[in-house]
């Protein structure tokens, strides 16, 4: 099955090279048909949950039919299409309550590949539309401190594509070094560099903490920009989007189209952004809160209330809440359709559909990036600040 895995995946990557497909939505059912096939052939824990909801190869005709699998399963189960010694890499997920029971998402060499192609791919058309390379400061460990951290990873290859010689990661095993990072943003002021901060989202609410016990105002280059992956939702106090931004805008000079939020999921090999800047650099109407997955994810909302020939029913009224459930196709060796724990709402948008996540459904455990602060950073007195990633 190697060779059916690699030419899938040689599909998938031509599919989101061409910024077209989105406008096929026959291309796009047969790819997604395609690579059920094949994770329903190869993935055996997927295999019973398809066989048991009736849903194969032989009955599926529309992505919208193909089973889901809870972001929950993958603590509990291998849900990998190879061989245990073609895992390349495993990334876990953070913020868990119980970090021996975390999700685990693993990947082939090719897979981690086609996952770097997505990578760039959606950040060149949301977060880098300008085409401008900027000083990268990631509030993030290195790859190499933190090799099981699937935004780290993100984040590297970001750097390396769209950074500046000057492009680094902030925190070291012993931190993030404020005092640091502060002076190279006023050199960054002083000399004109466009930066690029990112980070976890409540990872930034320590850093904005502790410019204003300084004091502190910055105003970052024309071309700068900041994005937070994650909510803000901490265990000391919670903070709402709209604030997040008005903050981040006050204390680094930035204007509200350049904050943008990303949604990343350990059990996903795409990231889905807020269309802030890619909006305004395309001359359209701005529309702050809503994510635009890039044409090779599609992302419905779910009537959790019901079931409907085993499944749950779509919401296609406008700003009625639901669960998230997204399709990645670069989910190639994992199950590609994952139902979440967000609560959000949907709409139609000029260049396709948009969503806002609203919150996570009542009962869910806490996870994700901005809650893992306690389990990675270490603190010191005075320069460091410990952030969540």
């Amino acid at each position: 099955m190697e060779r059916k895995f690699i030419r899938i995946s040689e599909k998938v990557a031509d599919f989101m090279r061409d910024s077209d497909r989105d406008r096929s939505p026959d291309q796009f059912n047969n790819l997604a048909l395609e690579v059920f096939e094949y994770q329903y052939r190869t993935i055996k824990p997927y295999r019973r949950l398809c066989e048991h909801k009736n849903k194969t190869p032989e009955t599926v005709r529309d992505w919208t039919e193909i089973p889901a699998v809870p972001a929950d399963a993958f603590k509990h189960f291998t849900l990998f299409a190879g061989q245990p010694d073609q895992i390349a890499k495993t990334f876990r997920s953070s913020g868990t309550t119980d970090a021996r029971n975390s999700s685990k998402s693993f990947f082939s060499d090719t897979g981690i590949e086609l996952m770097n192609r997505s990578v760039i791919a959606n950040a060149a058309r949301m977060l880098f539309p300008d085409d401008r390379r900027t000083r990268i400061l990631a509030l993030a460990p290195n790859p190499e401190i933190a090799p099981h951290m699937i935004m780290v990873h993100g984040m590297n290859q970001m750097i390396g594509q769209f950074g500046d010689e000057g492009s680094r990661f902030c925190i070291g095993a012993q931190g993030l070094d404020l005092k640091s990072l502060l002076d190279e943003l006023q050199q960054c002021e002083k000399h004109a560099i466009a930066v690029t901060l990112m980070g976890s989202s409540f990872g930034f609410v320590h850093l904005f903490d502790a410019m204003e016990e300084q004091g502190l105002r910055l105003a970052l280059p024309d071309g700068s920009r900041l994005m937070d992956a994650g909510g803000y939702k901490g265990r000391s106090r919670e903070l709402e989007r709209a604030e997040f931004v008005k903050w981040a805008c006050a204390l680094l000079g930035l204007l509200p189209k350049r904050v943008v939020n990303l949604l990343g999921m350990t059990e996903l090999a795409s990231q889905i952004y807020d269309g802030a800047i890619a909006r305004s650099v395309r001359g359209a109407a701005s529309a702050m809160t809503m994510k635009e997955p890039p044409h090779w994810v599609r992302t419905r909302i779910l009537d959790p209330t019901t079931l409907e020939f085993g499944d749950l029913r779509e919401i296609r009224e406008a700003h009625c809440p639901g669960l998230l459930r997204h399709l990645d196709l670069a989910n190639v060796e994992r199950p590609m359709v994952v139902q979440s724990d967000d609560i959000g709402v949907g709409c139609e948008i000029e260049e396709g559909f948009g969503f806002e996540i609203l919150r996570r459904a009542s009962g869910s455990e806490p996870r994700g990036c901005s809650l893992s602060v306690e389990e990675f950073s270490r603190s010191r007195p005075d320069s460091t600040l410990s952030v969540s990633l």
